[in-house]
This record gives structure tokens, sequence and C-alpha cells, in this order.
């Protein structure tokens, strides 16, 4: 190529040329205006107009220039102070909401600063930024619903108490106009001591005592008139209420929400609870940058992920067995709250509060939950809040009624205890009593005590007494529900001892009340609590008319079943909702070796005879146009299968 072609070929370098001109000015431009960016910045306005605000007010105004809170123990950078300047670093003024003073709190804020309890980028100092709503920062600041919830980052131990029970003790603190002398979350008229901390600061445990000592030392009428005895079950109650004021109210009452709704009956909290969910410990610190948002409208936060998922589990988790727990959207709100309450970090022990060194240092051991505490935390989840059991068709998941009558009257106290304690293996019941458990020795007493209240007291005997009888009540209650066992007549079978007439006497009639309403021991007799008045009446006047019967009914004993014969049974009516092998389908799983372990032969054959009412299982006792009606010794042999011939599958 000559000279002649390059030079009339375009190499373009005078464009190159004028393009790297345009771009050298635009960088010194860049680097001439950096100095000047700052004083464009949106802290910088803030502070300026708090110069004025200051100015106005009378109050000192502040060099302008970026404010933090440097805790190097912590891992502490906080710069929030550079706007929230009330907050620390400079004199609170009225007039915008940043400028304001901190709510009082038992410690100084800026012993810990910000982030700490609040969340977000300290670091930061745009509101976006610091706010944690940026990308690559997983930890969004808390917002104004769920401030308290930060107080789990060291607390993370609030009082366990039922939405009951706390509503029980704030209504007695009201009613009994306790805030004429004291005040509690600055309302209250009298000057006495502020009840806000008193779950922190601490209280006389004699404090109704000391009351009226103090009463009876002053002359004063209007002090001796303002305080008067109160019974000791609502002093507890207050006092359990008073244990509760930790400065955080929305916390407690969202906790015994949780409690309420048995979320420890499928996830663990510090060791305690089941195994089907995720242990919650660190979910309130849940990174955002994890979650997937394709089914959560709305915006892209925590708050708004966990409060959906409260109430359409499966839609933000595909796949997720956990039932929907909220019905509200208050409800749905206050359970986030307990859950960003679960947040705990690693404290330095001058930092670390007391009752978490007590805890965790000292080996203080935890308060024993109350049998309603326990049965909501551990139980109400999957059972519900009364016992009613839950059936989750959608999911294929259904929860027996223990709080049911045809439950309650046949299970013993050992069965329910042992139920409890070990679990079922392999199944979603969890075993919350075992060695290291989530509940003690007397826990599970107080629990198996409490499933007993559940249900109304049978009438007493002085009520049945004075009931009108009606003879074909009599009749019929007698074949439904006493028949197959005792005989049609009451001449007895194998698997109900023969019943005598019985005779006039006020013993003989107390004693067959007391067999009717709280069964008879050592025998497949399960109670029967749910007659009224009127129809126990009438069938106690049923019985008393029976022919007596020849065989003798000390020498009565009960049959034994045969096994073998059993499993033909067990096929043709029991297979298809227990499974061939007992593994559970739609009924449970009779074959699981903790439930074979602790139900005995009575408890089986009583459960087949009398059934549960408001579930599939019918009762085999009586006549019915889809199932067979089954003799004592067909339940027997059933039963005897059941313990024998499952177990070995």
């Amino acid at each position: 190529m000559d000279e002649s072609t390059v030079q009339s070929k375009d190499l373009g370098t005078g464009k190159l040329a004028r393009l790297f001109v345009v771009v050298s000015v635009i960088f010194l431009a860049i680097l001439a205006s950096a100095p000047l960016r700052p004083y464009f910045s949106e802290w910088r306005t803030i502070q300026n107009h708090y110069n004025s605000l200051a100015r106005d007010a009378g109050a000192p105004a502040i060099a302008i220039g970026v404010k933090q809170i440097w805790k190097p123990e912590l891992g502490v950078t906080d710069r929030c102070v550079t706007c929230h300047l009330g907050m620390g670093s400079a004199q609170a003024v009225a007039g915008d909401q940043l400028f304001k003073a901190h709510p009082p709190i038992p410690h100084d804020p800026k012993q810990f600063g910000c982030t700490v309890c609040h969340g977000g980028q300290g670091r930061a100092t745009t509101k976006d930024a610091a706010h944690g709503f940026v990308s690559h920062w997983d930890e969004q600041m808390l917002d104004r619903n769920h401030l308290s919830s930060g107080c789990g980052t060291c607390h993370n131990k609030a009082p366990w108490i039922s939405r009951r029970e706390l509503d029980r003790g704030r209504l007695l603190v009201e009613s009994l106009d306790c805030l004429r002398c004291h005040r509690m979350d600055q309302k209250g008229r009298g000057a006495s001591s502020d009840l806000s901390y008193a779950g922190i600061k601490g209280f006389k445990s004699e404090w109704h005592k000391w009351h009226l000592d103090e009463q009876a030392k002053q002359a004063d009428e209007v002090w001796k008139s303002s305080y008067g005895p109160i019974n000791d079950s609502d002093v507890e109650k207050i006092s359990a209420y008073l244990r509760t004021r930790m400065g955080a109210p929305r916390v407690v009452e969202a906790q015994s929400l949780a409690i309420e709704r048995g979320c420890l009956g499928c996830h663990k909290i510090d060791g305690r609870g089941g195994e089907e969910g995720p242990a919650l410990d660190q979910a309130g610190r849940k990174p955002i940058g994890d979650l997937n948002f394709a089914g959560v409208p709305g915006d892209e936060t925590l708050v708004n992920y966990m409060r959906r998922h409260f109430i359409d589990p499966m839609g933000v988790v595909p796949g997720s067995l956990m039932p929907p727990q909220a019905t509200t959207a208050e409800e749905a709100d206050l359970l986030t709250s307990y859950v960003l309450f679960l947040r705990m970090r690693k404290m330095p022990s001058e930092f670390t509060p007391k009752e978490r060194i007590r805890r965790d240092f000292i080996g203080e051991e935890r308060a024993a939950l109350s049998g309603e505490q326990s049965f909501g935390a551990f139980c109400a989840g999957c059972h519900g809040s009364k016992g009613e059991g839950r059936n989750y068709g959608n999911m294929n998941l259904r929860f027996p009624a223990i709080g049911s009558a045809d439950f309650l009257d046949v299970a013993s106290d050992e069965l329910i205890a042992a139920t409890i304690k070990t679990g079922r293996p392999g199944r979603k019941m969890p075993a919350l009593g075992s060695s290291g458990g989530s509940l003690t020795e007397e826990e599970v007493k107080l629990l198996v005590a409490y499933l007993r209240t559940i249900q109304p007291a049978p009438p007493s005997l002085a009520e049945v007494s004075q009931a009108a009888v009606d003879g074909e009540t009599g009749r019929r209650t007698y074949q439904q529900d006493c028949a197959a066992c005792h005989g049609s007549r009451g001449e007895g079978t194998e698997l109900g001892s023969p019943l005598a007439a019985a005779d006039s006497k006020a013993s003989s009639r107390e004693a067959m009340y007391q067999g009717i309403v709280q069964g008879v021991p050592q025998t497949a007799m399960p109670r029967y609590s749910v007659y009224d008045a009127r129809t126990l009446a009438s069938l106690m006047s049923y019985l008393s008319s029976l022919p007596r019967a020849t065989a003798s009914r000390a020498a009565w004993k009960m049959g034994e079943g045969v096994a073998d014969r059993g499993k033909n049974t067990y096929a043709r009516h029991c297979a298809g909702c227990h499974g061939a092998s007992g593994e559970g389908k739609l009924g449970p799983a009779l074959g699981n070796p903790a439930f074979i372990n602790a139900a005995s032969t009575n408890y089986l054959a009583a459960t087949i005879m009398r059934g549960r009412s408001g579930t599939p299982m019918p009762s085999w006792a009586r006549d019915n146009v889809n199932y067979p009606r089954l003799t004592a010794i067909e339940a027997l042999d059933l039963a005897a299968y059941i313990r024998r011939g499952l177990a070995g599958k």
C-alpha cells in the first residue's frame, strides 16, 4: 500500500481526539464537583433545618457534619444520629419527628447505639441505605409497629402468659384502680412507683400484704379507703401481669398469641418444641436476600413476608405443611412482632442483661409452665384451642380431638402422659417430655390435669335426683351405649360385667352414678360424662329395672381376645383408614410402637365400641348402615391384633 492510499483513508483519529477531549472535560467536572456534593446531601439539609428550629427554640445550634455512635465492643458504628439528632447528638427540639428525644427506656440509647435494637445499616448516610432498603443489605430496619421486637436482641425471654391470663391481669389492674396511685405506660394519676418496667426492676412478692399493712398504719382516710383486700387468685394474676411489664407490651401480647396458636408444637425455640418445622431462634434476622417474594403481594420487606406467611403459608412457601395461623390482619401483625423478636445475638458480658446472665452462666432454671400455657404452646396449633381437633383436607392432615369426651372419657391419665412424653415417632406428634425434652415431669402432670378441665363437669348426683325420668330415653341410651358390652338385658359379656338390678339404697344409687360418670378402673368401662341430668336419671332408672343377673358380678373377669381372629376384622374394617400395617392414613397410626406401648386393651376396646364423634371413627357398638355392629368378643379380638399383630409389622 503506497503513501497516497494511506493518506486517502480516514482512520478516525480526529473523532477519537475530540471524544477524548469531551471525556476529559466531564471527568474534570466530576472531580471538581466532588467536594461540593456533601453540601447537597440530604443529611446536611436536615441539619440545617435543625439549626433553624433550634434558633427559634433558643437551643444551641450544632456543627454541620456526620455524627456517629461508635461501640467497637458491639461492632457498632451508627451514623443514624446524623439525622435523628434528638436521639443523642443534639438537644431535642419540636417541629420535626427527626428531632424528638428517644422515648424513655431502662438504659441510655447511646450505650448500645441504634442498629443493635432497630436493625438497618448503621454506616450509611442516606435514608434508604440506612434503613436497609437497598440491594445487598439483608437486615432491614424494624418499622414503627414492630420497634419493640428489637428488644429480642438482648432480652429474648419475655414471660410466658396466655392471652386469657394477660387480659385478666390487665383487667384487674384497671378495675381495681391501681393507676390511681401508680403510673404505667405514661398513664395514671399517682406519684407512686411507675409499673411500666416492673418485670425488669422487680417488685415485692408480698406486695398485697405490704399494701394492707401500710394501709393500717395510715391516718389519712382517703388513702385508707383507696385499697382493699384482694383474693389470692387475683393477687397471683396481677403478679403474673406485672412480670410481663418489661417495656415491650406488644411483644408480650404477640407471644401470648403465639402460645395460643401452638407454634412450639412444630418449631423449636431455645431448644424447646417440635421438629416438624425449622427452629425459629433467629427467624427475626432472616436475610432478606434468602426470601422468595413470588407469592407475596406488596413490598419486598421482611415484615410483609412474615405477615403474609401467617395468612397463607402455602402461597408464600409452595409445599409448606404449615396451616394458616392468622384469621385477621391484626393477628398476622402480632405474630410477625413475635417472630421478629426472635433475634438474639451474642453480647459482651458487660452488656448482657441480668436475666440472660442468670440463665446462661448461673444456670437458673426456667419458670414452670402451667397446664394451660403448655397446652397453648405445644398442643393447640395441631389439636385446636379447645382440643376440638383440626382437619386440613387440602394438605391431607388430620389431628385428633383430644379435648372431646369420647377421648378424655376413655383415655387414662397414664396413657395421656405417656403420649406427651414419648410422642409418636415417625409422625407429627413430638416427644415433649422425654429426657431433655420441652416439658418437665411436673409440667406433663399439669398438662394432663388441664386437659381434664376442657370438658364441662357432669351433672351432680343431686341434680340427677331432681331431674325428670323418661323411660324411653333410658331404654334407648342403654341399648346404644351399654348393651354391646353388658348385654341386651344386663346379663354381661366378655367385655362388660353383669348388671344386677340396683336396690333403693342411696349407697347403691350413688355407686351406680359414680360408675357411669367416673368409669370403673381396671375394666373397659369408660366414663360417660356427656349425659345431661335428665338422660342420666333416665338411664339409672332403666338400670334399676333390669332383672337380676344369674352370673356373679364379683366373679366376672374380662375376656381375652385372639389376635388371629382380629386380623381378619382389622383387614375388613380398619385398614382402609389406619393402613394395612397400621401406618396411618385418614386415621392415626395404630402400628406406631409408642402408641402400642401406651394403649391398653381396655382403652382400645372402649374406643372401638364408643367411637369418636365428629371424626370418621364410628361407634362399632351401634347399628350403622355403613358398618356392621361388632360383638364384645370381636372388639377384644381386634384390640389383641392391634397390640400384638401390628406390633410385629
